[in-house]
C-alpha cells in the first residue's frame, strides 16, 4: 500500500473543492487543502499570460515543502501555481492537474481530464464520471422517495420558463406516489424556487443547505431514485455514484453540446444511467469495480514515475 500525502490547491471554488479531494481521497492517506488567491492584475487574464510565479499570487510562499508530497490542483488560477511549485521544491512535487490545463501539458507529472474531453497526451489519465468529495452511505435504507437534483441556466442552456414549467410539472405528478426532495444548484433561478414554493405541496421538500456534503451525501444515499437535469456533469457522476438509479432529465434539447452528449452516451452505455421517463423503475448499480480500476490506474501511473522510484530506493 503506497502512503501518499498531497496539497490540494485551487481558488476555492466548491466545485474545483469537491474534485480535488475527490481525488486526494481515493489515492491518499491525507492532505492538505490551501486555497490560492491570485493577485487582482493576473484575475483575468487568459491563462497563458498569468506567470509561474510567486509574483502573481498573494499567498503561494506560504507553503513550504519539506518532504515528498503531491500537488493536486484544478481550475485555471492554479495552473501556473502548480507549475511554480513543481520547479521551486524541484524533486519533493508530484504534480497533478485536473481537467485540461490548456498551458504546456509537459509541466505536469499527471493530468485527469474527462474521457468526453477527449485530450489524448502520454501523461493524461481519462475519467468517464467527474471525481467529487460526496461520501455515501451505502448501507442506508432506502425510502419511498426521489431526488430531483436541479441545474439551471449556463453558456448553453437557457433554462427558460417553458424549461421551468416542465419540472414543475413533472414534480407534480412524481409527487403523487412519493416524496420529492428538490435539490437546487447555484445557477437555479430563484423565480424556479419561488414557484416551487408556491405549489403548497406536502410531498415536495426543498433542500436548500447547498454547502452541506454531509446531509447531500445522506440524502443521496436514502432515495429511491433519482433524477438530474442534463447541463451538470458533476451532478450527474455525483448521484450515479450513489449506486442508486439514476435518470437523466432532458430540456432544450437543441442546446446541448456535442461534449454532453458524448458524455451521457458513455455514461448510458456503461449502464450507470437511463432516461428519465414518468413510469420509471428503481435500479441499482455497483460502483466499486469502476472506483478500484480508476485508484490502481492513477496509482500505477506514480509508481511507474522516477518520483516515486527514487523516494523508494
Amino acid at each position: 500500500m503506497i502512503d501518499l500525502k498531497a496539497i490540494t490547491i485551487s481558488e476555492g471554488a466548491a466545485g474545483m473543492r469537491s474534485q480535488i479531494e475527490g481525488l486526494a481521497n481515493l489515492i491518499c492517506s491525507s492532505h492538505q487543502n490551501i486555497d490560492i488567491q491570485i493577485k487582482p492584475f493576473f484575475k483575468n487574464l487568459p491563462i497563458q499570460f498569468i506567470p509561474a510565479s510567486a509574483n502573481a499570487y498573494q499567498n503561494i510562499d506560504q507553503i513550504n515543502i519539506r518532504s515528498k508530497v503531491l500537488v493536486i490542483s484544478c481550475g485555471k488560477k492554479s495552473v501556473k501555481a502548480s507549475i511554480y511549485l513543481k520547479k521551486k521544491f524541484k524533486g519533493l512535487v508530484f504534480n497533478i492537474h485536473i481537467q485540461d490545463p490548456k498551458s504546456n501539458h509537459n509541466l505536469f507529472d499527471l493530468i485527469i481530464s474527462p474521457k468526453h474531453d477527449q485530450l489524448k497526451k502520454p501523461n493524461n489519465i481519462s475519467t468517464l464520471l467527474a471525481l467529487h468529495n460526496i461520501n455515501f452511505d451505502l448501507n442506508k435504507k432506502k425510502k419511498n422517495t426521489i431526488n430531483f437534483i436541479i441545474g439551471g441556466s449556463n453558456k448553453y442552456f437557457k433554462f427558460n420558463e417553458d424549461t421551468q414549467n416542465k419540472i414543475l410539472n413533472d414534480l407534480e405528478f412524481l409527487s403523487e406516489n412519493s416524496s420529492i426532495y428538490v435539490i437546487p444548484s447555484r445557477r437555479t433561478p430563484p423565480e424556479f424556487i419561488k414557484n416551487l414554493s408556491t405549489l403548497k405541496n406536502h410531498n415536495i421538500k426543498l433542500f436548500s443547505d447547498l454547502f452541506d456534503p454531509i446531509t447531500y451525501g445522506d440524502l443521496l444515499s436514502e432515495s429511491n431514485m433519482q433524477i438530474v437535469t442534463w447541463d451538470s456533469i458533476s451532478m450527474i457522476s455525483e448521484a450515479i455514484s450513489s449506486e442508486t438509479g439514476t435518470f437523466l432529465y432532458e430540456f432544450e434539447e437543441e442546446s446541448c453540446p456535442k461534449r454532453y452528449r458524448l458524455f451521457h452516451q458513455m455514461v448510458k452505455q456503461k449502464g450507470f444511467l437511463k432516461n428519465f421517463s414518468r413510469n420509471m423503475k428503481p435500479y441499482t448499480i455497483s460502483m466499486s469495480s469502476y472506483n478500484s480500476e480508476l485508484k490502481s490506474k492513477i496509482l500505477n501511473k506514480i509508481e511507474s514515475n522516477l518520483w516515486f522510484k527514487n523516494s523508494v530506493s
